[in-house]
């Protein structure tokens, strides 16, 4: 029951949006506040009861690409530090106690440790790696914290003007737009299948 429990959640969310799509647009379109929209943007980047792709994309068609993009990156980049600091503060020590009985997780980890910048941004330019395990990730990992908020908040970039992009297109060319969201979402699912695969490879050798 529990495994499909959060894709229930992104279902009724969808479904919801979709039944209300015209009073959110209105709502949206009725300009409200900036801080709000961040708080917004920042909540359910903490919250993920919705893919905040979708989020980044609605936020394109009411606001246009720029604007979105500003919005949904200080939104997330907010969440990432706070959940960051909060893994930090309070799991470090048990989290790298779980990761010292593996060795190949202590291995990773180390690596990463010598180059976090790198790490983190390559992490956060991949679309097939959760954002929230990343945060989790670098709150364990001993990872400075302006180096994980700098590589975060640079590596985010790309994905969220994509989808920004992608969000103010919808309306004048829906075709097109659809077709890109489906590849894209093609791309990661074959990504993820790619990795899975991989990893059952090397538990069975």
């Amino acid at each position: 029951m529990k495994r499909w429990f959060i894709p229930a959640i992104y279902a009724a969310v969808l479904a919801l949006g979709f039944t209300y799509r015209a009073e959110i647009m209105d709502w949206l379109r009725g300009e409200p506040s900036l801080f709000l929209m961040v708080m917004l943007a920042t909540l359910l980047a903490l919250f993920p009861i919705a893919p905040y792709k979708v989020v980044i994309a609605v936020l394109g068609y009411a606001y246009g690409t720029i604007w979105a993009a500003a919005i949904s990156w200080f939104g997330t980049t907010v969440a990432a530090i706070l959940l960051y600091a909060a893994v930090r503060a309070l799991y470090k020590e048990n989290g790298r106690r779980l990761l010292g009985k593996y060795a190949a997780a202590e291995m990773f980890t180390t690596a990463v440790e010598r180059r976090p910048f790198q790490a983190i941004l390559l992490a956060r330019l991949l679309p097939v790696i959760p954002q929230m395990a990343v945060n989790i990730y670098a709150g364990v990992a001993s990872i400075p914290f302006w180096t994980y908020t700098a590589a975060s908040a640079i590596g985010k970039i790309p994905a969220i003007l994509l989808y920004a992009w992608m969000g103010s297109g919808l309306a004048e060319h829906p075709a097109i737009f659809a077709a890109i969201a489906a590849g894209l979402m093609l791309v990661t699912a074959l990504g993820l299948a790619i990795f899975r695969r991989l990893k059952e490879r090397k538990h069975e050798d």
